[in-house]
């Protein structure tokens, strides 16, 4: 078991082209860190540079302790899933996962053993290890590809977006596989995904990225209830966070842009009087308020999702979602008045996007 420690890490590409900048942080021993963010952020890029496939251009890794800057893949003591799978179409599943240990000399018997253990914990019959990867199903190639990083006993686990090519009931299922796989081994994870909702439910602790910067780290809930950005806070979350600009008028008192008051909490906030904000509100944080009182919103579309529904419309001049429960009562109306407490309304400095 190991922890990976990364320290100022950077890659610049030649031509100068910059993908990862100074990114700092520790994955501890056994936790599963699932690295998120748009396409393009540079997280792919961290992963590889973890596991040797591409060379650091500045910082530190370690992992276990040890630094790894210039120590060959093979001697990182890691195992790496990868989204297209990557196996053999010529060897049979059983022969895909051994392959690894055969190169290093493993002796048969031994590696029979280990097989066999990832088999089992990866319910793949005996049946299936005499298959070639052509005639399984895209969740039983993941699982192969899976049981190949099992058997080399790691101290850590790479995944590269391995969910990307099945379909989401699959998903589902093979993210809770994941999960309840690592738990089982107790080995460190590093996940990377586009995915907000994937990175949600898997990770102890998330690593939201954005434009090969390090925008937040911390627990799932932590990152949600409390986004240090308002890239963070737009990105977690399905349907994100609404947001409305406006400026501060009085303690505990934003005038949003088209005209409506919004009160917030002045015991966590404390923005100087003129300030121009950005309040942001989760969509299950508002309610249809009291005829008289509230922010105006205009409802344009309703869609029936069987657990809850989602109100898309406008507040003021701003897109606004509103997510409510099954069971609550329909929108009477195209106009509303929305209730939101204080204690829901998150600030953010309009120029910098940080909260405040």
């Amino acid at each position: 078991m190991a922890g990976v420690f990364l320290d100022n890490v950077s890659k610049v590409y030649p031509g100068g082209v910059t993908a990862v900048r100074g990114v700092s942080f520790a994955a501890p021993d056994g936790a599963f860190c699932v690295l998120v963010g748009p396409s393009g952020c540079g997280k792919s890029t961290l992963l590889r540079m973890i596991a040797g496939l591409e060379t650091i251009s500045d910082g530190r890794i370690s992992i276990g302790g040890r630094v790894v800057n210039d120590i060959e893949p093979m001697a990182r003591d890691i195992a790496m899933v990868f989204q297209n799978y990557a196996l053999y179409p010529h060897m049979s599943v059983y022969d895909n996962m051994a392959y690894g240990l055969r190169n290093l000399k493993t002796p048969e018997s031994e590696i029979a053993e280990r097989v066999g253990e990832a088999a089992r914990i990866l319910e793949l019959t005996d049946e299936m290890l005499k298959r070639k990867p052509r005639q399984l199903s895209g969740g039983q190639r993941q699982r192969v590809a899976m049981g190949r990083a099992i058997v080399r006993k790691p101290s850590v686990f790479l995944f590269d977006e391995p969910l990307s090519n099945l379909d989401a009931k699959l998903r589902v299922q093979m993210r809770i596989e994941i999960r309840r796989l690592q738990r089982r081994l107790g080995v460190t994870a590093i996940y990377v995904t586009h995915d907000q909702l994937e990175a949600m439910t898997l990770a102890d602790m998330l690593v939201v990225m954005s434009a090969g910067r390090l925008e937040q780290v911390g627990a799932p809930l932590e990152l949600y209830e409390r986004p240090a950005s308002v890239f963070v806070a737009g990105f977690l979350g399905s349907p994100p966070m609404n947001f409305l600009k406006g400026r501060v008028e009085a303690q505990g008192l934003v005038r949003l842009s088209n005209g409506a008051p919004l009160a917030y909490d002045a015991a966590h906030f404390g923005p100087p009087l003129g300030l121009d904000v950005v309040a942001g509100v989760r969509p299950e944080r508002a309610r249809p308020g009291p005829d008289g009182a509230g922010l105006p919103f205009r409802v344009e579309l309703v869609e029936e999702l069987g657990l809850g529904r989602l109100v898309h419309g406008h507040a003021g001049d701003a897109a606004f979602a509103l997510a409510l429960p099954a069971g609550a009562a329909p929108l009477s109306g195209e106009q509303q008045l929305l209730d939101i407490a204080p204690g829901d309304v998150h600030l953010f400095d309009a120029g910098t996007g940080l909260r405040l």
